[in-house]
């Protein structure tokens, strides 16, 4: 008994410091999306500092969501929002149920535009991640014509997916942020 309320609390304490960092005013250290800046949503003022944990994201900041699976059964769900500060943030998330593990990459981004060989058009990002501070690319591919979308994660892995609704991206934010925190 003693030792299931450590762990509780101690998985409490690290979830909290994990989901507190996104959005986390870091000047300098990160460059918000400048292809996207007539779109930012007004700075939310409930906190002094601008943080705010992706908890704090709704369905009505979700601009895009997309989800997948990679060759090993890996979930990952691809997500690009407005955060309650006002700025442009992706993430990627990869969750293992069978595992029950999982972990967040999410930071603010420039992006860049290019097709490849088949004619796609990719747009990369190049993020600074709120958690570890280290740089990462991640890549979508939108193709409205077929309603697919592909989307590489931080290993550049290509990852096959399909939309997901503003309240769907949600839900899976939402439930890789449960099996993260276990």
């Amino acid at each position: 008994m003693k030792k299931n309320v450590i762990v509780m609390v101690l998985t409490v304490a690290l979830s909290a410091l994990l989901l507190s960092a996104c959005g986390e005013d870091k000047k300098g250290e990160t460059t918000p999306a400048t292809d996207t800046a007539s779109e930012e949503a007004p700075a939310d003022d409930s906190s002094d500092d601008g943080s705010f944990t992706l908890l704090d994201v709704d369905e009505n900041m979700i601009d895009v969501g997309a989800y997948g699976k990679d060759e090993d059964g890996t979930e990952l769900v691809f997500s690009m929002f407005t955060g309650p500060d006002g700025n442009k943030y992706v993430s990627l998330f990869a969750f293992d149920n069978n595992s029950n593990s999982g972990d967040v990459i999410c930071g603010q981004y420039e992006a860049e535009t290019e097709k490849d060989e088949d004619g796609d058009e990719w747009t990369y990002f190049d993020v600074e991640d709120v958690y570890t501070g280290n740089h990462f690319k991640l890549g979508v591919c939108e193709r409205p014509e077929t309603d697919e979308v592909a989307f590489f994660d931080e290993d550049g892995n290509v990852v096959q997916g399909e939309f997901l609704s503003a309240a769907d991206t949600i839900s899976y934010m939402g439930s890789a942020v449960s099996l993260i925190e276990q």
